[in-house]
């Protein structure tokens, strides 16, 4: 007989779970049914855990922006400026080919700010993104630190339109324009 979960270690198996249907389905379309489902618990002990479905959005939403977080800062590893943002963009361009659902998680977030607090959080998260970004990368001027967010937001919808490997011809003359511009030789891919 297995141990029993402690209610924190179910609560983060929740998130893990409502991040794949969230990812999925968005907001509107996933059910609480779904990921009690997917994590093997009633209906009534997942809204023991997190009484409304928008606020087990919320935490899935929120654990997503964390790890895109998480991510810059283990990526930077010490390094600053230049390096620092290369080696971040970089480790995004990974993620982006390795892990569809936490992207498909953070374009969910956006298409669910019509609810105010969803805009809130997504908001506030983005700007610790950039903040955490802007500080790492000191020395580099803003308007590199805004083409890294925007070539990072174009990743995402060639990403999400494209091939899981990133690969995709159609995109190849953009890409070469956008390596132009960060100072990159042609071919690199998001």
């Amino acid at each position: 007989m297995s141990p029993r979960m402690s209610a924190e270690d179910r609560r983060e198996q929740v998130i893990k779970e409502a991040i794949a249907v969230f990812a999925r389905f968005g907001y509107e379309g996933a059910t609480t049914a779904a990921i009690a489902e997917r994590v093997g618990v009633s209906q009534p002990y997942l809204f023991r855990l997190f009484p409304t479905k928008k606020e087990l959005f919320l935490a899935a939403s929120e654990r997503n922006m964390v790890d895109t977080l998480s991510l810059m800062r283990d990526a930077a590893g010490g390094k600053v400026g230049r390096d620092a943002l290369e080696a971040m963009g970089e480790a995004y361009s990974d993620k982006l080919k390795t892990d569809r659902g936490w992207l498909q998680m953070q374009l969910q977030s956006y298409a669910a700010c019509e609810d105010e607090d969803v805009q809130r959080q997504t908001r506030d998260s983005l700007q610790k993104i950039w903040n955490e970004v802007h500080s790492l990368a000191a020395g580099v001027s803003e308007n590199e630190i805004v083409i890294f967010f925007a070539t990072g937001m174009f990743c995402n919808v060639i990403a999400a339109v494209g091939r899981a490997d990133g690969n995709d011809p159609q995109w190849d003359p953009i890409l070469d324009a956008i390596n132009r511009i960060n100072g990159k030789e042609p071919g690199e891919r998001c």
